[in-house]
């Protein structure tokens, strides 16, 4: 079958290992005596990506990762509320193959454009909720059958955020200040890839 036919669906589940070094997000409940602050971490991230090969050797792909942090730092009075940093990573890449498209081990490169979307619980202390990036991968895939295949991706998301105004935490430290902080975000995803021919 000619690999222009080709169109494959992959379901994947992984982490995101959240590399910034400041709070996203807060939560204050005074009269509960609670504090808490979102704090770097691995994260539970689930993807769905589709994609076409347009030739032997180029494809192009596009997908939606969606990560969920759960760890935070401060103080609580009472029973600690379910605080969750969420990260919604939309992208579109161009891929190369790396071997040949009947391998059964495959491996593939792919960069582009990628929007990453940030929400969770408390307030936000970014000015935007919406950053513009690029994202770069690697991927390997190894074939169960014609059509199904695992996969393994990793993908370097490369973007900035702004933080609205400055940040003293309450639990010391030196105040935060505004501005940009460029990140980059390293999300692994394993699962399962099926195609249509």
């Amino acid at each position: 079958m000619p690999a222009a036919a080709q169109v494959s669906v992959s379901v994947q589940g992984g982490v995101h290992a959240a590399r910034i070094d400041r709070p996203e997000r807060v939560l204050q409940q005074p009269a509960r005596g609670t504090w808490i602050e979102g704090a770097a971490g691995e994260a539970t991230t689930f993807g769905l990506r589709v994609g076409a090969w347009f030739s032997n050797r180029w494809g192009l792909d596009g997908g939606l990762a969606w990560s969920r942090n759960r760890s935070w730092q401060g103080s609580v009075g009472g029973t600690p509320p379910d605080f969750q940093t969420h990260t919604f990573f939309s992208s579109a890449t161009v891929r190369a193959r790396l071997t040949g498209p009947d391998f059964r081990w495959g491996l593939q490169v792919g960069a582009g454009p990628a929007l990453i979307f940030h929400a969770g619980s408390g307030n936000s202390l970014l000015a935007r909720n919406t950053d513009l990036g690029a994202v770069v991968n690697i991927g390997g895939s190894l074939r169960l059958d014609p059509r199904l295949a695992l996969t393994l991706d990793a993908h370097e998301y490369l973007f900035s955020s702004r933080f609205a105004e400055p940040y003293t935490s309450p639990l010391g430290g030196a105040p935060l200040p505004a501005g940009s902080r460029f990140r980059r975000e390293f999300v692994l995803l394993a699962g399962f890839s099926w195609r249509t021919h």
